[in-house]
């Protein structure tokens, strides 16, 4: 396991850079989140594309957009990027996107959801650590977010230690194992949808020795079945040593449903012939409780004791 490109630290006066690389931003709700960094001791700058959109997307385009994304990793006053949002329009900034200046600029780098368009294609590009974490606009959206959620994106960003286990708030929700056992691997994956999405692409995860983090919102059953299939026939599950699959509650049946199927039951359906431990339930998807993971770092999944502990360092100091 080769060691992986660390971005700094961030520190108290840092700029942080937020971007809009996927769907439309809402002002008042982005305040709440761009409060909440200023509060920690950052400088925060929003940059346009992010006040900006047309119809369900931010910017006034791609290629702006991209354009805005890049000039963060080539501005040196600016030392940590967030997105303000997922929604949908990452992966279609892909195409635009000099990889040059990101990839001699690594930098701290945090989204999640539709952003799994860009983490894979950092990886792919660029191969530095980025976190798969809570957004700036996230915390407006979100009244009920866990104070361990934002304690957490804090932690993870800012630290230069191993974040060691990640270990959930009591109120969290209950994890379930739907395959025992212990695996160790790179941290790597993110959302389900996006992960699909990519294969056939040049930035399709390459998920070897690692352990897979996935997770979803609002699919049903069925599609997370298809998504899972299309991976395991494209031969992106061939090598995997474990899989996280986040908590995902609005991917359950609806009511009404004329021949329901637990999302647990597709997971151990679809997974389980992998013969690898696989943990559902993990505080790192669209609920309320959200871990801040690096992806790119080594961990250790132990599903039958529901802990993951990630074993290397994320930042540099």
């Amino acid at each position: 396991m080769s060691a992986p490109v660390l971005p700094r630290a961030l520190r108290p006066g840092d700029t942080i850079a937020v971007v809009a690389p996927s769907g439309w931003v809402s002002q008042s709700r982005l305040a709440v989140g761009v409060a909440m960094l200023r509060d920690w001791g950052f400088e925060v700058r929003v940059m346009p594309a992010a006040t900006t959109g047309r119809g369900y997307l931010a910017g006034a385009g791609d290629e702006q957009s991209a354009a805005e994304l890049v000039a963060c990793f080539a501005d040196p006053s600016v030392n940590g990027i967030i997105c303000a949002r997922g929604g949908y329009g990452a992966m279609r900034l892909l195409p635009f996107i000099d990889w040059g200046p990101i990839r001699a600029n690594p930098k701290v780098f945090v989204g999640y959801s539709d952003i799994t368009a860009l983490h894979l294609s950092i990886r792919r590009e660029a191969g530095f650590v980025t976190f798969h974490g809570s957004m700036v606009q996230r915390q407006g959206d979100e009244p009920g977010l866990h104070l361990w959620s934002a304690a957490e994106l804090r932690r993870a960003i800012t630290g230069a230690a191993p974040l060691g286990e990640v270990v959930a708030p009591a109120d969290a929700a209950p994890m379930t194992t739907l395959v025992s056992g212990h695996a160790a691997g790179v941290l790597l994956g993110g959302n389900l949808t996006l992960v699909a999405a990519l294969c056939g692409t040049p930035w399709q995860l390459d998920a070897r020795d690692s352990i897979l983090l996935l997770e979803d919102t609002d699919e049903a059953p069925y599609r997370v079945d298809r998504m899972l299939t299309q991976l395991l026939l494209a031969g992106v599950l061939n090598g995997v040593r474990g899989v996280l699959f986040g908590d995902s509650p609005t991917c359950e049946p609806r009511e009404g449903d004329p021949r329901p199927v637990a999302l647990v039951d597709v997971l151990r359906d679809r997974l389980q012939p992998l013969g690898v431990p696989v943990l559902y339930g993990f505080p790192c998807g669209h609920g309320p409780v959200r871990a801040t993971l690096p992806l790119g770092v080594p961990a250790v999944l132990d599903a039958g004791e529901r802990t993951l502990t990630v074993v290397a360092p994320a930042c540099a100091g």
